[in-house]
């Protein structure tokens, strides 16, 4: 029995990456352009209201999940554009506010990476908090997310995102709650015994 090929999690963050990449193009430049060039024929041509209804909704509908998946800002423009077009969509969707109060591209890792962990954690904030609004800060060695929650305590690795996070990039994330207002700060140091860590 052939032994089964291991690739290093480098390569897979690659094509992973790069599969996303191209799903956003082709979602927010090929297949969005080809629909709002027959919404125009459409209206040359006197067509339905509720047609041209319809496609509009199918438009904004592609460029939001492009958006979603890979914001194109982030190859182009960096991870700042990037979390602020993701954090419209989470808006948009959850009716929960992003607010990235620092603009400082922080931490010396991979910028993809550094989106994935912002995005990941933004949702699972989303998911478990119960909020209404998230606060991040970049700084040069961390990353702060602060927001209100009536929760005395949240879930904040049941998929064992964190766990691969740290692994990846060497980070620690420190949780803090004072009469409600959390605080997740992701930091490149080891830090104490309280801090959340993983060995498995």
């Amino acid at each position: 029995m052939k032994e089964t090929m291991k690739l290093p999690a480098d390569e897979i963050i690659q094509m992973y990456e790069t599969m996303l990449h191209d799903l956003s193009y082709d979602l927010h430049e090929r297949y969005s352009h080809l629909l709002t060039g027959l919404l125009h024929q459409m209206d040359q041509e006197g067509g339905s209201s509720k047609s041209a209804l319809l496609l509009t909704h199918i438009i904004d509908d592609m460029r939001s999940k492009s958006n979603e998946s890979t914001p194109l800002s982030l190859a182009k423009r960096g991870v700042v554009p990037a979390i602020r077009q993701f954090g419209k969509e989470i808006e948009h969707r959850f009716g929960v506010t992003v607010s990235l109060l620092t603009e400082r591209e922080s931490l010396s890792i991979d910028q993809r990476l550094l989106f994935r962990l912002i995005q990941q954690t933004i949702l699972m904030i989303v998911e478990n908090a119960d909020t209404d609004a998230i606060d991040i800060h970049m700084e040069e060695d961390s990353v702060t997310f602060r927001f209100l929650s009536p929760h005395e305590q949240i879930d904040v690795d049941e998929k064992g995102f964190l766990c691969l996070i740290q692994k990846r990039t060497g980070m620690e994330l420190k949780i803090e709650q004072r009469s409600g207002q959390w605080f997740w700060v992701y930091f490149k140091k080891r830090g104490n015994k309280d801090d959340f860590h993983c060995d498995r």
